[in-house]
């Protein structure tokens, strides 16, 4: 449960991925549905099953400061994905750093 609340924590204020799920929301879940959660997040890592939805994203350009919008290459593309897959990402990252740390270079 630590791991979980921590990738949340960490998490960064970004903007809803296609799920239309926040960070925000995440952040203010009861006990209970963060145990659902991680029940939720065991279940994909073991069958190794990722909902479709998370594998969905929006890319949404957006103009770079102090240059002319009406030139397209003066814009950058921002993938809007899923909090609930970049959570489970920060958790399996955490997870890789960990072990990589205690083997060693």
């Amino acid at each position: 449960m630590a791991e979980l609340k921590n990738s949340i924590v960490k998490s960064n204020k970004s903007a809803a991925g296609t799920d239309g799920v926040y960070y925000k929301l995440l952040r203010h879940l009861p006990e209970s549905c963060l145990h659902t959660l991680l029940k939720l997040f065991n279940n994909i890592w073991t069958t190794g099953d990722i909902p479709p939805s998370w594998r969905d994203s929006s890319v949404v350009p957006i103009p770079k400061p102090g240059k002319d919008p009406s030139d397209p290459s003066n814009y950058r593309p921002i993938a809007l994905t899923s909090c609930l897959c970049k959570t489970l990402q920060w958790m399996v990252n955490d997870r890789l750093v960990h072990v990589r740390f205690q083997e060693g270079p």
